[in-house]
């Protein structure tokens, strides 16, 4: 008895429960404006992605973080935007200069990894939190331990940033977003390394986004240095006090 032929790859494709891939990239406009039009239309939610973990690594941190993410926080108009381990005191003449709201700036030093961890995950589920800015702490992350700050990412409504350093760029990431930026003297170069659900063919191609104006005479932190003195500090671990509030342990930019 003759076997019926077997069918190609197109009768195949024809089949109502295959589902083809195409070349079609929608914006669905779920995410927030970056301040970059370039930066947006690459961008699968036209803009960053709200409840998910983006990932940003850097040639050196301090330089080119705050060009990249400005506008948004500039915009942003409630929620408290929150910054784990930022590597210097961050500069309050330039953050006023580019519009930011330093009274709902709050600064966190956390710079060992579990404590990192436990700050991050507390953070991100917190419905105050509107924008959170999280340096990585000297000790690398590994993709579990990244792992639990997409989760608890996935948790909250805001955006969420984990800023890292260039040579982590070639290990494997959970991000839903992932870009790697450098700062040149006219413009921010970005390129976007991954995207889950954008267009591959846009990955790894080079963004030149102007910078504003006002940025050009100011540095995004008045110094480089490690002096605990100048680091406003919550410790995770400290006890909170009778009511809660952990209040001595919390710093704001505004009246330093």
């Amino acid at each position: 008895m003759n076997q019926p032929p077997s069918p190609n790859l197109e009768q195949l494709l024809q089949r109502g429960d295959i589902w083809r891939g195409t070349k079609a990239f929608v914006h669905d406009n779920n995410g927030e404006d970056t301040g970059h039009p370039a930066l947006n239309n690459s961008l699968v939610h036209n803009g960053w992605p709200r409840a998910s973990l983006i990932e940003i690594n850097l040639q050196e941190m301090g330089h080119g973080e705050w060009l990249l993410l400005a506008p948004a926080l500039r915009n942003s108009i409630q929620g408290l935007q929150i910054l784990i381990n930022p590597p210097a005191l961050p500069f309050a003449q330039g953050l006023l200069q580019a519009g930011l709201d330093l009274d709902r700036l709050l600064i966190i030093n956390a710079p060992a990894k579990n404590d990192f961890l436990a700050a991050f995950v507390e953070i991100a589920r917190a419905k105050a939190c509107s924008h959170l800015l999280a340096w990585q702490p000297q000790q690398v992350l590994n993709y579990s331990e990244i792992r639990k700050c997409v989760l608890a990412s996935n948790d909250g409504s805001g955006i969420y940033w984990l800023l890292r350093n260039s040579h982590t760029t070639s290990q494997s990431s959970p991000a839903h977003l992932r870009l790697r930026a450098r700062i040149h003297a006219e413009y921010l170069e970005v390129i976007i390394t991954k995207q889950k659900g954008g267009d591959q063919s846009l990955l790894n191609n080079p963004l030149e986004l102007l910078l504003p104006r006002e940025w050009m005479g100011y540095q995004p932190h008045a110094s480089l240095g490690t002096d605990s003195e100048i680091h406003p500090h919550i410790n995770p671990t400290k006890p909170a006090t009778k009511s809660g509030k952990n209040t001595n342990n919390i710093s704001r930019l505004r009246g330093r």
